[in-house]
């Protein structure tokens, strides 16, 4: 034994071994080459600006116009219409169809739905191509499902089954014999002398409205290549938002038999090319894919519906579960259970915390920005690994791989589409950025090169138009209490709302849209909020006997306007930084200026504005005689 032990000489106490290394976020700590991928992400971009910008699209009209036809629909027949309402709604897709069941519940009986479509479902009714699918969660997407004790038999509905649903939500609330289909508004004119709207129509219809509510969507309008050829190719084509079944035979499920002995040619690879493409492989002699940009193609989740799932919910589920994925999304930490948010709050800061916390480290406000950035980074080298497990020629995978930043794009979730190019009769046509050409009598020239195709599908997208086109969007013209039309006005001195829901200049006007209003990850839930809101204030003021108009005043409509500044300088710069598409104008973002776009706050924080404005019972901002 040393002499140093023992009690008279004790042993000095053994220092822990503490490790001095700063603990860093889980994200600090990947190997990813950030400088080469963000150089990656800048080449790629750069060799997809245009400077046409927008305009190397064109709309499905003119010469053009059988590519927004309502194929196989049967005429509907009637006589003009001379009618006045209380209330006309323009559009019957969800937010039409959620509008009028709120109208329903404030007990306004009194008014109409007109839609130049032939039944009700907005861009459901007019994309029912082969494997049409929604990718928000059904329990948050089909509208009223409570009230309807409807059970989605998947968590993500196909076409089919949202129709059918919207269906059953018609007859529920009786809205079908409210409504004119087959019917194109021309012109909506605002007449102070009697304080009412007077709405024409194609079929000679005149309708006299105290109030108008627009529920006219956004992408449903055909989009087409603005390239040469297109009515020189003498083949069968169409636009996938108008599936031709008398060409290609089969189903919303495929089976497209008439194709067995024909090579097809798809043009974009969008989320509604990813849907249908591969469906066309498995029918098709030949597959030629052309793809100008590729989407980021992640798993898709699904399951069947549990029979016991609806019954074991609370009342008040769906609006909640709406909440919580909008609560996240919007930076909510609470620990929530919610099937929609699976997977997605890793790219929010719920989930940044929640890898801090495990990792043991504290997160500074300073590094969140840093942080964020990091998990896309992280998110997109996953989806880009993904395509190399799913695809096996390595020289097809590295073009189908995705160099931009997360929702950048729309992201597509597709289990079948990566696979799709493993088979022997699927060929990409990869054109770098370029996209096609032009067209011939019997094909697709892209890189130098004429594909012969018997049967063409443009799957180019839809028009996507800020508010100071609705007109040139819808076909309507709508002419406010200064004899100016929407369009004018806003091109002169941009969106002029009050939530983005009430119009300066326009009175007994409401929209359903997206411009400086709350929008969140799933359509309905805005139709929702909006629905409420509108019907509450048309219900108000039919019961007020000193007032029949309302229009915000200048000031609340400054205001709102200066609160839509706040955060527009974030957005803006991540769009410049983004591959083109129509999140960011093709590549000039600076046209979406903050004005022109959704409320920054998010769609829970425009909710309670919302409400208390009601709840104070006084209409402030608002102008009423």
């Amino acid at each position: 034994m040393s002499q140093l032990q023992g009690p008279e000489h004790p042993q000095p106490p053994v220092e822990p071994d503490l490790d001095t290394t700063p603990r860093l976020h889980p994200l600090k700590t990947q190997r990813i080459d950030i400088k080469s991928i963000e150089s990656k992400y800048e080449r790629e971009r750069a060799k997809r600006l245009r400077s046409d910008g927008v305009a190397q699209f064109q709309s499905a009209k003119g010469n053009f116009s059988r590519f927004r036809d309502d194929i196989g629909a049967a005429p509907i027949t009637r006589e003009s219409i001379v009618r006045e309402t209380k209330v006309l709604i323009v559009g019957a897709g969800f937010g039409g169809v959620v509008m009028a069941v709120r109208l329903r519940e404030q007990g306004v009986e009194d008014f109409v739905i007109l839609d130049k479509a032939s039944g009700f479902g907005g861009t459901w009714y007019w994309n029912q191509y082969p494997g049409v699918c929604c990718d928000v969660e059904s329990y948050i997407y089909l509208p009223f499902l409570e009230e309807t004790n409807y059970i989605p038999t998947t968590r993500f509905a196909s076409g089919p089954e949202i129709l059918e649903h919207i269906g059953r939500v018609v007859d529920k609330w009786r809205l079908a014999s409210n409504a004119y289909l087959q019917t194109q508004i021309i012109s909506m004119k605002w007449d102070e002398t009697i304080r009412r709207w007077h709405v024409y129509t194609n079929r000679s219809d005149h309708f006299i409205t105290q109030f108008v509510v627009m529920a006219t969507g956004t992408l449903h309008e055909p989009q087409l290549p603005r390239i040469p050829g297109i009515n020189e190719y003498e083949r069968p084509l169409f636009h996938i938002g108008r599936w031709n079944y008398s060409v290609t035979g089969g189903n919303s499920k495929g089976n497209m038999r008439k194709l067995a002995d024909k090579t097809v040619g798809i043009i974009g690879t969008g989320a509604s090319g990813v849907s249908v493409i591969p469906l066309l492989a498995q029918s098709a002699k030949k597959l030629l894919v052309f793809q100008r940009t590729p989407s980021t193609i992640d798993i898709r989740e699904n399951w069947k519906t549990d029979a016991n799932f609806l019954p074991s919910l609370l009342p008040g589920w769906q609006r909640a579960q709406m909440e919580t994925l909008a609560n996240v999304l919007e930076g909510d930490m609470s620990d929530v259970e919610c099937s929609a948010v699976e997977g997605l709050d890793v790219l929010a800061l719920r989930g940044l915390f929640k890898e801090a916390k495990q990792a043991g480290v504290d997160i500074k406000p300073e590094e969140i920005p840093e942080l964020m950035k990091l998990a896309n980074l992280r998110w997109m080298e996953r989806i880009r690994k993904l395509i190399e497990d799913k695809v096996e020629d390595k020289e097809t995978a590295e073009k189908l791989k995705p160099w931009y930043s997360f929702m950048c794009k729309r992201p597509v979730f597709h289990n079948e589409y990566l696979a799709s190019f493993n088979k022997p009769n699927v060929e990409l046509v990869d054109t770098d950025g370029k996209g096609v050409s032009s067209l011939t009598s019997r094909g697709v020239m892209a890189n130098g090169k004429e594909y012969e195709v018997d049967i063409l599908i443009f799957a180019t997208g839809f028009e996507f138009y800020l508010a100071s086109d609705y007109e040139h969007r819808t076909g309507i013209r709508v002419i406010g209490s200064r004899n100016e039309s929407l369009d004018e006005a806003w091109r002169k001195e941009g969106p002029r709302t009050l939530f983005g829901i009430h119009f300066r200049d326009f009175p007994n006007l409401f929209n359903v849209g997206s411009v400086q209003s709350g929008v969140g990850a799933t359509w309905t839930h805005t139709t929702y909020v909006a629905g409420e809101h509108i019907a509450d204030v048309i219900a108000s003021v039919l019961s007020d006997g000193d007032c029949d108009t309302i229009e915000p005043s200048e000031e609340a409509v400054l205001d709102w306007g200066n609160q839509m500044e706040e955060g527009g300088d974030l957005k803006l710069h991540f769009h410049q930084s983004c591959t083109p598409s129509y999140y960011n104008a093709e590549g000039n973002p600076e046209q979406y200026t903050a004005r022109w776009g959704t409320y920054p706050k998010g769609i829970m924080q425009w909710t309670r504005i919302l409400k208390e404005w009601r709840e104070e019972g006084n209409m402030k901002g608002i102008e009423k005689r």
